[in-house]
């Protein structure tokens, strides 16, 4: 118990250390990245010109393609990443599985069906896609709470049910494809994932969810420690675990459809951070959490910054970064924990 409820000072003095030191590295490289997309784009931007802007005295052009343009998609991609990020580490916790993604519970494939049947069904406008998106995501993430519940929430009937109801979603989402036309590459285009066009009204949406959901998971982070333990020793210490699992996939469900609403599917990022910070900090939530948010951020800028850079001025989908960063890291995790 020692290692999930640090309680002396010499013992959590060194992982404090630890902590914040992984934390500025990562604050660093997340800094690195948005001064790089700032700069790098179908219209570069020179260090100086960016150092006006950033100052308040830089006009025209170099002050609409930072600050309208390309600083709220920065920001936007940081706060899906970090949203994306914890979710994935509250559902491989109170699931107990370091497989399960932020897309275990359906929110993704009931986000993506949401969109493309509204889109080929009703064609509606596409300022009401991220609305018709978190609708969708609560929907799917409902029905498998439902299903679930009869068994307490168990992580096993979590994540069947989830499947299920993933599998349903996927193949209606593949059903209206066939009948989109016209439309089918747009659709396509959205089901990749990207920030393009993304600006300060996207960031408004997204700011509470993941603000919030940090908040609310550094604040429960003992409770979701007890989580990592067998059911009947979780309920010995004082938890209430079906109450508690319940509590915790809810919120990686809002945090998750917040993100998809924001930026589409985003694959691997929920999936990848959790891991990368347990080889950093252990299994504390307590430490783990923020830099999970950090390295979520870092990962998902650094892939919007590729998919707007490398074929400029054509954009390639965010999701095909997402997986070819971090399919090679999972890879060389497992071969690393690999006897």
């Amino acid at each position: 118990m020692s290692t999930l409820l640090p309680s002396s000072a010499g013992a959590t003095a060194p992982r404090g250390s630890r902590l914040a030191l992984h934390g500025a590295l990562l604050a660093v490289a997340i800094v690195a990245t948005g001064v790089l997309a700032m700069v790098i784009g179908s219209v570069p931007l020179s260090l100086d010109e960016l150092i006006e802007v950033a100052a308040g005295r830089g006009e025209g052009m170099a002050a609409i393609l930072v600050l309208e343009l390309r600083l709220p998609r920065f920001v936007a991609g940081l706060l899906v990443g970090a949203s994306l990020g914890l979710a994935g580490q509250l559902m491989q916790t109170v699931t107990r599985n370091p497989l399960a993604s932020p897309g275990i519970t359906g929110v993704v494939a009931g986000a993506s069906m949401a969109v493309v049947m509204a889109q080929v069904g009703w064609r509606v406008d596409a300022t009401w896609l991220p609305a018709i998106g978190m609708v969708g995501g609560a929907g799917a993430a409902l029905l498998t709470f439902l299903l679930a519940a009869r068994s307490g929430f168990s992580p096993l009937m979590l994540a069947l049910a989830g499947m299920a109801v993933t599998a349903l979603a996927s193949a209606l989402v593949t059903a209206f494809l066939l009948f989109s036309g016209a439309q089918a590459q747009q659709l396509y285009g959205w089901l990749a994932g990207g920030l393009q066009g993304r600006g300060w009204a996207h960031v408004g949406q997204i700011l509470p969810w993941a603000l919030g959901g940090l908040a609310l998971s550094l604040a429960t982070g003992r409770w979701l420690n007890l989580m990592q333990l067998e059911d009947s020793m979780a309920r010995s210490l004082g938890g209430a675990v079906g109450l508690l699992r319940l509590g915790f996939v809810t919120l990686a469900v809002a945090l998750t459809a917040a993100s998809v609403a924001v930026a589409g599917p985003v694959a691997f990022i929920g999936l990848i951070a959790p891991h990368l910070v347990r080889l950093l900090v252990g299994i504390d939530q307590r430490q783990a959490l923020p830099l999970v948010a950090l390295t979520g951020a870092l990962l998902v800028s650094l892939s919007d910054l590729l998919a707007r850079s490398l074929a400029a001025p054509q954009e390639l989908p965010l999701g095909l970064f997402t997986a070819l960063i971090g399919g090679p890291l999972f890879i060389a995790l497992i071969r690393a924990r690999t006897p």
